[in-house]
């Protein structure tokens, strides 16, 4: 049996018809009838995530063709542990294989006494969108836009923020680079001095404000002056950014 008909018999037993599923999580009917007869590898990202999320069901699973419960975090590993399984699950029965006979190699000729343990981290999950400020997207965070929840570690920054972005561009450099990933509070708006995330006429820009300008802190780029008839959002405050380990870096509270 396929991994669309298990889906479609799972969406059935819960919702009694495919129809009433779609109606329930936002999905045009002929749209999820076409991803439960086709390849569901080939359907948006929102739509596989809604899917996901309303039957509770765990979408890297799902992307290997089974049908498996959300995954709960495992408080007692690290960050560094858990990216590691993740990398780990996605190699070949003879790759893994490999991977543990050198392991059990390097840890026969390691005394136990010299092996570092890592303290375990707590961990919190926080909203990531797929969405890169400063580029022109037209949108500034709507219910349906593309969002996925990655693990965190459990900061007074990453409890303050609301919500995860991606850097695009290189206009905010040194202090935010280019596929750096910050963390957001929300706000209407933000202090003189203070960094945010602004929509000014459906572009989103990550931005250092100031008296009627947007700052680019790389000088190569040039400031947005902001005119009277500008349509301007701000969603939030950065504060923080999150490097590759899960590490806050740039703190600015």
């Amino acid at each position: 049996m396929s991994v669309e008909e298990k889906l479609k018999n799972l969406i059935i037993e819960r919702f009694d018809s495919v129809k009433r599923f779609s109606n329930e999580i936002g999905i045009k009917y002929t749209t999820l009838d076409t991803m439960l007869k086709k390849n569901i590898g080939n359907a948006g990202v929102s739509n596989v995530i809604k899917i996901c999320r309303a039957l509770n069901i765990d979408i890297d699973a799902l992307a290997e063709g089974r049908i498996e419960p959300k995954r709960k975090i495992k408080t007692d590993l690290t960050f560094a542990e858990d990216s590691f399984l993740s990398k780990y699950r996605s190699l070949s029965t003879y790759d893994r294989e490999t991977l543990l006979y050198l392991t059990n190699r390097i840890l026969d000729r390691i005394p136990e006494t010299q092996i570092i343990k890592e303290e375990p981290l707590r961990y919190i999950t926080r909203p990531a969108y797929m969405i890169s400020p400063s580029a022109g997207t037209g949108q500034w965070l709507p219910d349906d836009l593309p969002m996925v929840d990655i693990p965190v570690p459990d900061t007074p920054e990453t409890e303050k923020a609301d919500f995860i972005l991606k850097v695009f561009g290189k206009s905010m450099e040194p202090k935010y680079k280019d596929g750096d990933l910050v963390l957001v509070k929300k706000a209407d708006a933000v202090d003189i001095g203070k960094v945010g995330i602004f929509v000014v006429n459906g572009e989103a820009l990550i931005k250092e404000c100031r008296d009627g300008i947007l700052h680019s802190i790389n000088p190569e780029y040039g400031d947005i002056i902001l005119k009277n008839d500008d349509v301007v959002h701000c969603l939030g405050e950065v504060i923080g950014t999150l490097n590759k380990k899960g590490i806050i870096l740039n703190k600015t509270q």
